[in-house]
């Protein structure tokens, strides 16, 4: 009798584990792998933030796991046209420091970015160690290449409950997205991957322990796209630290990732805002946005500055990031139930990873390809 998998979440740690389960050797054929998602495929996180990759900026406890991930991400992309599908590319991250309060004289290679204000600037990645994606349009694509297989399917609602044992199988309530009645799915296995709801579901299954302590904090972001008038930007991106005077005075440190579109992400930092029930009720504050934008036009007013011959808002908007853990989660919690969260701001660099190694801890015993034995439960 086949089997069914339940995977609890449709951000990149879900579907990365549906796809590397389903490309796996030892899946029993006809088993059915079902992600259960309450809003939409990369609605949150995965599908909002910068999409920065890194080799080596990791600690001890995931340093195999990002190893394994990055050369994941390079693979995927050479086999499946990566940067066409999801503008894969190798680039080169800075840090930049700047004062607005104080403008130094210039002392800046980086023609794009005002040289009047630049105080330092230091290389933090070259293309060898630090690349990018797009993150919703790299969980999109996982996810295509994931239903192709047959195997994958995805359920649209939030589960509810969350019940059962390995002996009797587990049994998952769901409402549905569009509303109606509850409806049920029943699973040999479970995955949960449900990003800063994860603690809440496993609260409610009764489980301890760092993975029942993951839950949110909200980081706001802008996508802005440059005029065509300009060159294109360089392919970089940019850790900031800005001083600034005035109403706001004090240190802005917004992220900068470039990308290949002609567009620019900028991010802000995190605010403890309460988590909504859904990725779709996240709300965004304006001010936050507005503060980004302001930063990142000062940094470089001829490409950032917004005008009707200028740069142009193309996306205001706020997600949560898994936090609360420590280091992200990898593991089973029960018998017949693994958890795959808590990655904070390196989901996307970790996602394919974290996918392999759950897939070999569900169908070999263990996961042999990257070191995560201090990402227990």
């Amino acid at each position: 009798m086949s089997e069914t998998i339940a995977i609890i979440g449709g951000g990149i740690i879900g579907v990365s584990c549906a796809y590397f389960l389903a490309h796996h050797a030892k899946l029993p054929a006809g088993t059915r792998i079902v992600i259960v998602e309450g809003s939409d495929v990369a609605a949150g996180a995965s599908g909002k933030a910068g999409g920065l990759l890194a080799l080596d900026w990791h600690g001890a406890s995931t340093a195999s796991l990002a190893r394994l991930s990055y050369s994941l991400h390079a693979s995927l992309s050479a086999s499946h046209s990566g940067p066409t599908l999801w503008d894969y590319r190798p680039l080169t991250t800075l840090s930049i420091s700047a004062d607005l309060s104080s403008p130094p004289p210039p002392s800046s290679s980086s023609s794009w970015l005002s040289p009047s204000i630049l105080a330092s600037s230091s290389t933090l990645g070259t293309p060898s160690t630090t690349a990018q994606v797009h993150p919703a349009k790299f969980t999109r694509a996982l996810l295509d290449l994931s239903l192709r297989t047959g195997n994958v399917e995805v359920r649209y609602g939030t589960v509810t409950s969350f019940s059962g044992d390995t002996s009797k199988g587990f049994a998952l309530e769901i409402q549905p997205k569009g509303g109606g009645e509850p409806e049920k799915l029943k699973a040999d296995k479970v995955v949960v991957a449900a990003g800063p709801w994860t603690g809440t579901l496993l609260k409610g299954m009764g489980v301890k322990g760092r993975a029942s302590r993951i839950g949110g904090e909200r980081a706001h972001s802008v996508v802005v796209r440059t005029s065509e008038e300009r060159p294109p930007l360089p392919a970089q991106a940019l850790f900031t630290s800005i001083k600034t005077k005035g109403v706001g005075a004090g240190t802005h440190e917004p992220e900068i990732y470039n990308r290949p579109d002609g567009t620019a992400y900028a991010c802000g930092p995190t605010d403890s805002s309460p988590l909504p029930p859904l990725a779709s009720d996240v709300k965004v504050d304006p001010l936050a946005t507005r503060a980004i934008l302001s930063q990142i036009a000062a940094l470089s007013p001829s490409y950032f500055t917004l005008s009707d011959d200028g740069a142009k808002v193309e996306v205001e908007q706020a997600c949560y990031l898994p936090t609360g853990s420590g280091d992200p989660v990898i593991g089973k919690v029960k018998e017949g139930v693994w958890v795959a969260s808590g990655h904070s701001c390196w989901g996307i660099c970790n996602g394919p990873g974290t996918g392999l190694c759950v897939a070999e801890l569900i169908l070999d015993g263990k996961a042999t390809s990257a070191d995560i034995s201090k990402l227990g439960v």
